[in-house]
């Protein structure tokens, strides 16, 4: 099996390289990207193949920038939700007036929830997420890889109701239903740990933990918060989880953007 690594970069976007590819997932911003490309992609070699996945359009999510990426490298393809597909028409029209950069039809492929595409390199299967777009099941150099997208247990526990947080968990476990059809275990998974919803903010990790076999866990969502002493804060909670976490997994790996692991 070729070598696996991945690169946090920041909130939900973590590039993952291997021998024979790249993939980035949810870029929204680099904090350390200087020119046109993420510090994760500026010395790849044009020829490698790129795979940029978007699972919805928020904006902590999705960036248009990631389409300029196409005049580096001839072998990118984007995999996006319907949701962002319906906001690109002027970027795939090539008559259009939009002066920015255009991809070209056959370098875009649009996943509805429970689709499947694949090539010589990557096997990738979409999930619903609880909020709109897709969760995506990637499978590469051996290792499946998961990525929830905003795809979490989003129970504002201090806020709602006793139906409406029951509403929350079974909408949750008809999608995990879902994936167990296909997975019982992942390599590497990127999951939400966001405690700005505040009590018992890991639920829906702590749910998937316990649902999937995981061997490298890397949280994510915890990025966003109006002073770097709340940001702090959103870390600490983050890294808290891992104390119920590591008993269920290999690795819990958590640490500032531009972190880098070698996994396999």
């Amino acid at each position: 099996m070729s070598f696996v690594s991945v690169i946090y970069i920041y909130h939900d976007c973590f590039a993952v390289k291997t021998e024979d590819a790249v993939l980035i997932f949810d870029f929204w911003k680099d904090p350390y990207q200087k020119g046109p490309l993420p510090n994760p992609l500026q010395n790849v070699d044009p020829d490698t193949p790129i795979y940029v996945f978007v699972s919805h359009s928020h904006k902590d999510h999705y960036n248009p920038e990631i389409f300029s990426w196409a005049e580096h490298f001839k072998n990118i393809h984007y995999i996006v939700s319907k949701d962002v597909r319906k906001r690109i028409n002027h970027i795939l029209n090539p008559d259009s007036i939009y002066s920015g950069p255009k991809i070209k039809d056959d370098q875009l492929t649009v996943l509805h929830h429970d689709d499947h595409y694949s090539d010589d390199i990557i096997e990738v299967r979409s999930f619903p997420s609880t909020d709109i777009g897709n969760s995506y099941a990637v499978n590469i150099a051996g290792r499946n890889i998961f990525h929830a997208g905003d795809l979490n247990a989003w129970i504002w526990k201090d806020e709602s109701t006793q139906q409406e947080i029951n509403k929350a968990l079974g909408d949750f476990n008809v999608i995990l239903n879902k994936i167990a059809q296909h997975y019982n275990r992942f390599d590497i998974c990127f999951f939400p740990v966001d405690s700005r919803i505040g009590t018992d903010y890991f639920t829906g990790a702590a749910i998937f933990l316990r649902r999937f076999k995981i061997d490298n866990f890397l949280p994510m969502h915890y990025e966003l918060a109006d002073d770097p002493e709340s940001v702090a804060g959103r870390h600490r909670d983050a890294a808290a989880f891992a104390l119920y976490a590591s008993p269920t997994c290999r690795h819990y790996l958590l640490s500032a953007p531009y972190s880098v692991y070698t996994l396999y």
